[in-house]
């Protein structure tokens, strides 16, 4: 029996280290100075007023000032959940990515051009849903009476 569990916990001595090294691979990734960067523009007052006109209804338009104003606004609030998203894409990671992987996404967002590509996605990312998002809200307006069927149970 004891030569069973010595076996047994042998066996998944491996697959702790390599899980472990996953999760130090997934820390120094997030470590890194591109990926702070995109991070911190998540949350930056112009990426919040862009989310704010994305969301805005159909046909309604704020002036830049107001945008500008609801941007800070929102920035200031949300900007404490860096941490918690730094925490949850690490997990992530883990949960996503092998080694070989990680260590890949490490060397090259590392590099001049993994870096710019990383911290321009984003933006890339806020102006495409910026543009898509009242034609989404529009076509889900028309179907507003068959979400609200399937909601109660109709």
């Amino acid at each position: 029996m004891r030569a069973l569990t010595f076996a047994f916990a042998l066996a998944l001595t491996p697959l702790t280290a390599a899980a472990q090294s996953v999760e130090e691979l997934a820390r120094e990734y997030a470590a890194l100075p591109a990926v702070q960067e995109m991070m911190s523009a998540m949350f930056s007052p112009e990426a919040s007023a862009a989310q704010i006109a994305a969301t805005l209804p159909p046909g309604m338009e704020l002036t830049e000032q107001q945008l500008t104003d609801l941007g800070n606004l929102l920035s200031e609030e949300l900007v404490d959940f860096q941490p918690r998203l730094e925490v949850l894409m690490i997990e992530g990671m883990v949960n996503t990515f092998n080694e070989e992987e990680m260590q890949a996404m490490i060397d090259f967002y590392s590099s001049d051009v993994g870096r710019s590509i990383l911290v321009q996605t984003q933006p890339m990312f806020t102006n495409i849903m910026t543009t898509l998002a009242p034609e989404m809200q529009a076509r889900m307006l028309t179907r507003q009476a068959d979400i609200m069927a399937i909601i109660m149970g109709q």
